[in-house]
């Protein structure tokens, strides 16, 4: 399984200015009650610098201590910039058997997940490429719910077969981006996995039989800082203090 990030380094401790999402006493949006938040790249790099360390054209995820599960392809960009992401997870993963199974599901549940995707103005004559981040809450009761359901249903809907999985996170955010006049192509809000059983001849995923997908639908947050107050609650986006 290509997971290039370390599951296994859960979270206990997370610096100042990051808010729990697992704390009992918030009731806001930006914290425990949080489904999903779409914020420039840029300004997740600068709010939550401890968990993404920048070295020239580099950035480091840092996830043991709190911070998120970032599944991307290895570049984003951010500003004028281009940057090659270290110890990210790629997009697409092979599991290998129960052991690759319930490292994938842990690291989908464990922490929040960081998708980036481009979206553009739609009001504008050249409109350019904007870099987003989405983060995806998976400690929301709600969104873990849809998560472990298409898992379930997964499982469940083979009997014992090869398979494969998509998580798709395109219909919710295109419909957020077309309300504060964007426009985005979707592309980088999947992330999938492959499960193999040992067969010889498997039929069924031979021709595509066995092939699930799981459309996750939430509530999103604007997180664009276009003045102080939302620059604060930019700050509170869903990091994990557990």
């Amino acid at each position: 399984m290509s997971l290039k990030g370390n599951r296994s380094q859960v979270s206990r401790t997370v610096s100042a200015g990051i808010v729990s999402i697992s704390s009992g006493e918030l009731h806001t949006l930006t914290t425990c009650n949080c489904e999903i938040a779409v914020l420039p790249v840029e300004l997740l790099f600068e709010l939550q610098s401890p968990y993404f360390q920048k070295n020239d054209n580099t950035i480091t995820v840092h996830n043991h201590e709190g911070g998120y599960s970032v599944f991307c392809d290895g570049k984003v960009e951010a500003g004028r910039e281009t940057y090659t992401i270290r110890n990210y997870i790629e997009r697409s993963n092979k599991l290998k058997g129960h052991v690759d199974y319930k490292d994938y599901r842990e690291t989908l549940l464990t922490k929040p997940i960081v998708l980036f995707t481009k979206a553009r103005k739609t009001n504008q004559e050249s409109p350019r490429d904007k870099a987003f981040a989405v983060i995806v809450n998976t400690r929301h009761p709600n969104i873990r719910a849809e998560i472990e359901k298409g898992m379930n249903n997964a499982i469940t809907s083979v009997w014992g077969e090869s398979y494969s999985l998509q998580f798709d996170f395109q219909r919710v955010i295109k419909q957020f981006f077309s309300t504060v006049n964007y426009d985005t192509d979707g592309e980088g809000l999947t992330i999938s996995f492959e499960f193999k059983v040992d067969a010889l001849f498997d039929i069924s995923y031979l021709f595509g039989f066995s092939k699930r997908k799981a459309e996750v639908n939430g509530k999103v947050l604007n997180l664009f800082s276009a003045n102080e107050e939302k620059r604060k609650k930019s700050e509170n986006v869903p990091g994990q203090n557990q």
